[in-house]
């Protein structure tokens, strides 16, 4: 997806693309209650998305679809959707 790690601070990861742009990622506090939440990314094509959800299933996750075309969100709209560890879902998409 073009980021690769960035800062790190106990219980907190950076994400940081070429542009300089980043995704931060936590930890919940102790005693907080999280919900799964939806996430969504840009693709620069395909391919990355196909990529995104292998890595992703090679890294624990599981399958919430499969890489290919989702008419009912948009006539060229492409997406391949995870869930990560924490049950949230993860998706590469293109619109």
């Amino acid at each position: 997806m073009g980021y690769g790690k960035g800062q790190a601070f106990p219980g907190v990861q950076a994400f940081v693309a070429e542009d300089g742009s980043a995704v931060w990622v936590s930890t919940a506090a102790e005693g907080d209650a999280v919900a799964p939440i939806h996430v969504a990314f840009q693709a620069a094509d395909n391919d990355t998305a196909k990529a995104f959800y292998d890595a992703g299933l090679a890294n624990g996750g599981t399958g919430n679809g499969e890489p290919g075309p989702r008419p009912n969100y948009g006539p060229t709209y492409y997406a391949a959707f995870v869930h990560d560890l924490e049950g949230n879902n993860i998706e590469a998409m293109l619109a």
